[in-house]
């Protein structure tokens, strides 16, 4: 039973995805995409021509401690076979910093709050900053503008 709902709920996820664009579509998305996006399934061609990408952006936590210090953390990466997943983790926070990913901002903050009491912090404050890039047509000098910080969700941390 489980297996089938999987099957039945993924291949109804893609298919409106795949849908022409109508508001049919945009408010199905609305429920699809959180489980597009958590199950790696979300996929556009917007990094290829003849549109590619304007910008390059990263999001990181930035987290303010009780004793006044400051701990950034940046979207997890990873290198050789753990590439993969910092892909993912990559998407994800394109999925933070995109208009739709509201519902996921309070939750990753509360996981990077734990990811900082891991390594012995004292979190007061977290705040999710969108690090951007505007990308220059191919053969300028330079490649793309200087990184530009935006502060895109702030909360304080509730003790424990």
């Amino acid at each position: 039973m489980a297996i089938t709902l999987f099957v039945v709920v993924t291949l109804g996820a893609i298919l409106v995805q795949h849908m022409p664009d109508s508001v049919i579509k945009t408010n199905l998305m609305a429920a699809a995409r959180p489980y597009l996006n958590m199950t790696g399934l979300d996929q556009t061609w917007s990094i290829f021509s003849p549109n590619p990408r304007g910008a390059t952006v990263y999001v990181l936590a930035r987290v303010d401690r009780a004793d006044g210090s400051v701990a950034f953390h940046p979207i997890p990466t990873g290198v050789g076979p753990s590439e993969y997943w910092g892909y993912r983790w990559q998407k994800y926070g394109e999925s933070l910093s995109e208009a739709g990913g509201s519902a996921l901002l309070r939750s990753y903050a509360e996981w990077v709050v734990g990811q900082d009491r891991r390594v012995g912090g004292d979190p007061v404050r977290v705040t999710l900053v969108r690090r951007a890039s505007r990308n220059l047509p191919p053969g300028s000098e330079p490649d793309a503008l200087p990184f530009v910080d935006q502060d895109f969700y702030t909360a304080p941390v509730i003790s424990r």
